[in-house]
């Protein structure tokens, strides 16, 4: 069922996992689940321009193209407000570690083991196999050039993709670092991941949204 999400869907969601995934579930108080609530007075939402994608159990977000918005944009937008973090878990994601194909992809898979990374559970560089099914930040060198992803239950979404090795590290190491942070391991463990968008206006959150529309992002 998908509906508009209007000023009496006062919900408190929780979801247990990164920020780049777009499930969220009711809030049961899990001490591993970011917990949050929709900002029924938030300009998208007082102005019909969210959808609402509710299944048995759980509820995805959606914009007027009917897109699912990860939880990161449903921030970034103030449609959800972050109430609790979650707490680290110890338990290790069972993964599966994938060998890269070039000295360049090589030297990158160290680069994010010394930060703390597991590869095949928080990351994976390479062409990445139908058995590796966690949560986890990818990177390949594809026809578009390098490309980062976000893997979560067996499909991989696009975060970013350029001609420059760089920029496309840049990119994989600080999504990554997050991702690990959350598991309590890695370099960014203790810092605060902000969504940027803080001091906006509400003209500057709708225009930002439009633009996400336009663009087709």
């Amino acid at each position: 069922m998908i509906r508009t999400v209007t000023a009496h869907d006062d919900l408190e969601l929780e979801r247990v996992g990164y920020e780049r995934g777009a499930v969220l579930l009711p809030s049961a108080g899990r001490p591993d689940a970011h917990r949050y609530r929709v900002d029924t007075a938030g300009p998208l939402v007082a102005d019909g321009l969210v959808l609402l994608e509710e299944s048995p159990g759980s509820y995805r977000f959606l914009d007027s193209n009917r897109v699912p918005l990860t939880v990161r944009d449903l921030r970034r937008f103030r449609i959800l407000v972050k109430l609790a973090e979650a707490t680290p878990s110890d338990r290790v994601p069972a993964g599966v570690t994938v060998q890269p194909g070039s000295a360049e992809l090589v030297d990158l898979r160290d680069d994010a083991l010394d930060n703390g990374l597991l590869d095949g559970v928080d990351f994976a560089v390479g062409a990445v196999g139908s058995a590796l099914d966690g949560e986890c930040i990818t990177f390949d060198d594809g026809p578009d050039g390098f490309v980062v992803g976000y893997r979560d239950a067996g499909t991989t979404s696009r975060l970013f993709a350029s001609r420059s090795f760089a920029q496309a590290r840049a990119v994989f190491l600080d999504e990554a670092c997050w991702l690990g942070a959350e598991r309590g391991r890695g370099t960014y463990v203790g810092r605060e991941q902000a969504v940027g968008t803080e001091g906006w206006t509400s003209v500057q959150v709708v225009s930002a949204y439009a633009r996400r529309l336009l663009d087709g992002a």
